[in-house]
């Protein structure tokens, strides 16, 4: 082959090779976004190609023959141009020159542009090429999103709430004031760092951030936290924690969450952490569990708490084959004293019992407090019940010794019932239910006393439920009834009075014995109402009495502690004295020395009204209580009744009749009355009669009779 042939061949490769890249490049520029521009050496725009043209926002017949810098450029671009300007007459390079221009609809569009200058054959300067890019939507979101940055920033350090930012290499990007002055740190020794947490962490900041950052949980996160973090309910991709800080302060407990701090394309570059002062929520949150497990007088486990470590100790027993004991604990008439003394004296006794509990049991034995006067000690790890009878004994001697309370010295025993795990039952309830009926046989059996659970003690619990459960709606059944037992004068042996006894009879419970259902009534307050029913019949009787027979005929009525406190005592006992036009001095309210340890100012103001009334006041059951006999010199009493116990007593007791011609002799001298009760022979009248007391009463006459039997017995001693 020739050397033209050969020279012609390359040549054509050449043109071929050439013809590709052509090809190649106009590919590039098909596909591109971008547009390609081309200047003279006037900056003049002579052409544009490039599928990119498109999203020039303008048409490009507007460029032709114009500067870039004579468009219609934002006002906020002029600057930037200016400098671009003097780029381009120095004929340099330039990348990336953004720039925003009106289209022809007004709006304004941000372009970048990069180019380059050409020159001819000579080198001399001929113009510039380069691409163009339409970036409004890019930079538009690039701006909200600093906007966002800067919302943030401005949220963060103004938010109330204690706030901060960290980054992807956790350090502290943002610190506000409100953390300042949760943490005591200031933002200028935490900003751009990542371990300045130890005024108040117990080491270096255990990041909570890693589960946001990461989303895996960290070796120091499990180590520190535990299983206190959990996902945030609220915030997608956040957790929360709390925890305490004992170096804050004097020890704060702190809330706190970390969120994911997100940049425009949805990936975490960070997180924004909140804490929340939550002390005293938490200080309200263990007072509330204390009230709910504790009882706020005595601060022994309350009834709810006591029972769970019931359960505990039998679910322990049955493991090591061991017994458990239920003590049922009661103060014996502590009712009596709270009412008539007072709630806050009342208080103070239930304090000192419980201390007196306390120091008698062992630390690894429970003691709480059910409810009102009622206490249970659950001893555990028994070999034999028979364990229990040195620990029941030593608790009834400890509270015989005298309580001192608020200057008064009071004396108050107790009644326990003791339950066997398993002999007594195998679930807390039934062994509380068993210890139960095992107090109340204590009671029944004199007090002061304690008696291990038995089936037959169920029976005497459940008579006393039925029987309270009965006598709701007795009265508005008409189930009670009065009678009447007659008061003689001694010397005359004249009928001048008469004590009004309560009777009920229940179709469910046939006779229901007085000493059976009156303490019961007392308990529920049902005493209230069925004395003023006692009252209001005893007072239509004695009208009948009064006209028929005697107009200084006297009725006896008695008033228990909680009825002499009712304040619609006084105003009752006038309506139904007025309603039967009857004088106060028809009346005779016999109270107890229970009556009596209460108020002083009260007790005395409700004598002189009662007093004002003409109404008389006669002291019950003499001779049984501890103060009789200064009652006697505090109050002014109409009438002494002397106890039966003493009657009873009057044959083989030898020194009854000395006790009794001491009670009417004393009684004489302060100018009271007396009547003798329980009176059921001559020799017991006689006696009387020679001693001058005022009035008998008793079987030697009469038996409580109904109303009718007895206005038949006045009939024949008129």
């Amino acid at each position: 082959m020739s050397t033209k042939a050969i020279k012609q061949t390359d040549y054509e490769l050449q043109v071929a090779q050439l013809q590709q890249e052509i090809e190649r490049l106009n590919d590039f520029a098909a596909l591109s976004s971008d547009w390609f521009w081309e200047q003279d050496k006037e900056f003049r725009f002579i052409s544009f190609s490039g599928t990119g043209i498109s999203r020039m926002s303008r048409n490009q017949i507007d460029f032709i023959g114009r500067c870039r810098w004579e468009m219609p450029i934002s006002p906020d671009s002029y600057s930037a141009m200016q400098e671009h300007k003097a780029l381009c007459k120095k004929h340099e390079p330039f990348y990336d020159f953004q720039y925003d221009i009106f289209n022809d609809e007004g709006q304004l569009q941000r372009y970048t542009v990069s180019g380059a200058p050409t020159f001819d054959i000579d080198g001399n300067f001929s113009g510039y090429r380069g691409i163009a890019s339409n970036i409004t939507d890019l930079y538009q979101a690039r701006k909200a999103f600093k906007k966002t940055q800067q919302q943030l920033s401005q949220m963060i350090v103004g938010n109330p709430i204690a706030s901060f930012v960290i980054n992807e290499e956790h350090i502290i990007t943002h610190w506000n004031k409100a953390c300042e002055i949760l943490t005591g740190i200031p933002a200028s020794s935490v900003i751009g760092t990542k371990d300045s947490w130890k005024g108040f962490y117990d080491h270096p900041r255990p990041v909570m951030a890693n589960l946001v950052l990461n989303g895996a949980i960290s070796k120091d996160i499990e180590q520190h936290y535990g299983h206190k973090f959990q996902p945030s309910e609220l915030i997608p991709g956040a957790v929360e924690a709390q925890d305490y800080f004992p170096k804050m302060h004097d020890g704060r407990w702190l809330y706190f969450t970390a969120a994911p701090l997100q940049d425009e394309d949805g990936q975490t570059i960070g997180a924004i952490e909140t804490l929340q002062d939550i002390t005293s929520q938490k200080v309200q949150e263990e007072k509330i569990i204390h009230q709910a497990h504790f009882d706020s007088l005595t601060g022994l486990p309350n009834r709810f708490l006591a029972l769970d470590r019931l359960n505990l100790l039998i679910q322990e027993a049955k493991r090591n084959n061991k017994k458990l004991a239920v003590l049922f604990i009661d103060l014996d008439d502590f009712k009596k004293v709270n009412d008539t003394l007072g709630h806050a004296l009342g208080d103070e006794l239930l304090i000192q019992a419980a201390n007196k509990l306390r120091s008698m049991i062992r630390a690894s034995d429970t003691i709480g407090r059910l409810g009102g006067d009622e206490f249970i000690v659950l001893i555990n790890n028994l070999e034999d019940a028979l364990e229990v009878r040195p620990i029941a004994e030593n608790l009834l001697k400890s509270f015989r010794d005298v309580f001192q309370v608020k200057n008064r010295e009071l004396l108050l025993t107790t009644s326990i019932g003791i339950s066997i795990f398993p002999d007594d039952g195998t679930k807390p309830d039934q062994l509380l239910r068993n210890a139960d009926s095992a107090m109340y046989h204590s009671k029944s059996e004199g007090r002061n006393a304690y008696h291990f659970f038995t089936e037959d003690m169920n029976a005497g619990i459940e008579r006393r439920l039925l029987i309270e459960e009965q006598m709701h709606g007795a009265l508005a059944r008409n189930e009670f009834d009065l009678n009447y037992q007659p008061v003689f004068e001694t010397q005359s042996e004249h009928i001048v009075g008469a004590e009004a006894l309560l009777r009920w009879k229940n179709p469910a419970l046939g006779h229901v014995s007085p000493d059976e259902f009156i303490p019961i009534a007392e308990q529920t307050g049902l005493i209230i109402p069925i004395g003023y029913f006692v009252l209001k019949e005893a007072l239509k009787a004695t009208k009948t009495w009064t006209e028929q027979y005697d107009s200084n005929f006297k009725i006896a009525v008695n008033l228990s502690p909680l009825q002499f406190k009712a304040p619609t005592l006084l105003n009752k006992i006038k309506k139904y004295l007025n309603t039967n036009q009857l004088s106060g001095d028809s009346l005779h309210l016999e109270i107890t020395e229970g009556v009596l340890l209460g108020n002083q100012t009260y007790i005395k103001k409700a004598f002189e009204e009662f007093s004002q009334l003409g109404i008389q006041i006669s002291m019950d059951d003499f001779g049984t209580g501890y103060s009789s006999l200064n009652y006697l010199r505090q109050y002014n009493f109409n009438t002494l009744k002397i106890d039966r116990s003493f009657m009873q007593d009057f044959e083989e007791d030898e020194t009854a009749p000395a006790l009794i011609d001491a009670t009417i002799a004393m009684a004489h001298a302060l100018g009271v009355k007396v009547i003798a009760e329980g009176v059921e022979t001559q020799s017991q009248r006689d006696y009387l009669a020679a001693k001058a007391c005022n009035y008998i009463q008793g079987y030697f006459y009469s038996k409580p009779l109904p109303q009718d039997e007895l206005t038949k017995l006045i009939s024949r001693h008129q």
